[in-house]
């Protein structure tokens, strides 16, 4: 146990202390099991790493990060080393990669009922389905989602500025208020471009070239997160890897066409729709349905999951409207719901089954005041007009 301690002591000690995510604040941590959940890349290990550097001491024995893809988990039980981790006095165990060591589910039931004075915080890949897959420990466990950054939370991680977040209600009925208020400080919309190129996830602080790092990620959340978790048959990589390039490649507004995206990849059509809903569980896609349809029946449209996601499918002149939309939608999916609209225009959307949002670079034509405008450029002083970049202060 001690080589375990002296890593989490050197993690602490050596890790580049990060931007206190907002999801620190959300999370009731009286609860005995926390779950963070969220896709590859987003800062999951670090999440955990700051949760510690911030309530324990680094040599302190009560808390221990554990990677479980450590090679003495292949021998020793994960509930062995729990039951000497409390004797000896530990209170708080964070479990990074539960994934890669079989049965976690029933032994982190077991220490559950064994050891009441402990609290385990694990991290999940996006694609871990823990309501079905173990409902028990779904009921034991408060699961939460970690998001990759917002635009806010990018601005003050490269700027140390800190800015307050926003409710949809104030973005939607005041934006022309939280312009004038945000504008005292900075201007938002300087940093949109940056944030659309890179902002997305936190490792554009490595020296490393961003890009390289994204498809380094893109294909580790194919060949773990999916064929590993998902127990998808290793041939199979090459098909998803086409169809979420032909996807990409789609021009805007382009309705969902299954049969043909099934001849392109040589699969059925079911097969492609399953393959999209593993895609969406992982945040690779994000598939649109239209406001009445369920979301078991075929979207209407697919979009990438974030606007960094354009680097690597798409990095030779993305179109603008499509790069915006996407980042509304990742801005806006943490706590909200959004819809296609049946009223015709392939940009026009339902956002919480309240407002209708066009959602434009710029607008072509007149305004219409049965919707708002969420616009990288316009009048936004008129009534119902706002900057795209707003919704990149919702968390």
């Amino acid at each position: 146990m001690d080589h375990l301690y002296r890593t989490h002591e050197y993690l602490l000690r050596h890790t580049r202390r990060g931007l206190q995510r907002s999801l620190m604040e959300e999370i009731d941590w009286s609860q005995r099991i926390i779950g963070i959940r969220g896709s590859r890349g987003v800062g999951k290990t670090t999440f955990l790493l700051d949760y510690a550097r911030r309530h324990y001491a680094p040599t302190s024995r009560e808390c221990l990060y554990i990677n479980l893809n450590q090679f003495c988990f292949t021998v020793d039980s994960l509930g062995s080393f729990v039951d000497s981790f409390v004797e000896q006095g530990g209170r708080t165990l964070l479990l990074d990669q539960v994934f890669k060591y079989p049965n976690w589910t029933e032994e982190f039931k077991q220490c559950y009922y064994r050891h009441p004075e402990l609290r385990i915080i694990f991290t999940a890949s996006a694609v871990m389905n823990l309501e079905e897959d173990d409902p028990e420990l779904a009921r034991l466990a408060a699961i939460y989602h970690l998001a990759g950054f917002s635009l806010r939370e990018f601005i003050q991680l490269d700027s140390g500025i800190a800015l307050p977040a926003v409710s949809l209600e104030d973005v939607m009925t005041r934006p022309q208020e939280l312009v004038a208020e945000l504008a005292r400080t900075l201007n938002p919309d300087l940093w949109l471009d940056r944030y659309l190129e890179y902002g997305y996830y936190p490792f554009h602080l490595e020296p490393r070239l961003y890009s390289e790092n994204l498809l380094k990620t893109l294909n580790m959340t194919l060949e773990v997160d999916l064929l590993f978790i998902k127990q998808l048959e290793q041939r199979l990589l090459y098909k998803l890897r086409k169809l979420i390039y032909l996807l990409a490649q789609q021009p805007p507004h382009t309705a969902l066409n299954v049969s043909q995206l099934a001849a392109a990849i040589e699969t059925s059509r079911l097969t492609v729709m399953n393959y999209i809903r593993y895609l969406a569980d992982a945040r690779v896609l994000r598939p649109v349905f239209k406001q009445d349809d369920s979301e078991l029946r075929r979207p209407s449209q697919v979009y990438l999951g974030n606007p960094n996601l354009y680097q690597v499918l798409q990095p030779e002149h993305p179109d603008r409207g499509e790069h915006l939309r996407t980042f509304v939608f990742n801005q806006l999916s943490k706590e909200h719901d959004f819809r296609l609209s049946p009223r015709g225009a392939r940009s026009l959307f339902e956002i919480d089954g309240r407002w209708l949002l066009q959602i434009e670079d710029s607008l072509e034509g007149r305004y219409r005041s049965d919707r708002h405008y969420a616009l990288r450029q316009g009048d936004f002083t008129r009534d119902k007009s706002i900057p795209v970049w707003l919704f990149g202060f919702l968390y």
